[in-house]
């Protein structure tokens, strides 16, 4: 399965804005599994990852892994998860 795992923190004011766009790509995608990770509870998913800035989007599927830092719109979002 698809997992997309978005990577943010309370204090980002980007994270807040991209927040609402994740959760309706997360309530229209299925069979794409989604969660939010906050940077700082200290997920070690977040040095596997290489996560440097928030807000970041990470792709797993098949033992690939992409990931794009930064907001993305709602289309971005649907075209990066693919």
């Amino acid at each position: 399965m698809k997992q997309v795992i978005k990577f943010e923190a309370s204090w980002c004011g980007p994270c807040k804005t991209y927040s609402p766009k994740f959760n309706q790509v997360a309530s229209e995608m299925v069979g794409v599994s989604f969660e939010t990770v906050d940077v700082d509870r200290e997920d070690p998913r977040i040095l596997e990852y290489g996560v440097r800035n928030v807000p970041t989007t990470v792709v797993v599927e098949n033992g690939q892994i992409r990931k794009q830092a930064g907001s993305m719109s709602v289309d971005e979002l649907k075209a990066f998860i693919g």
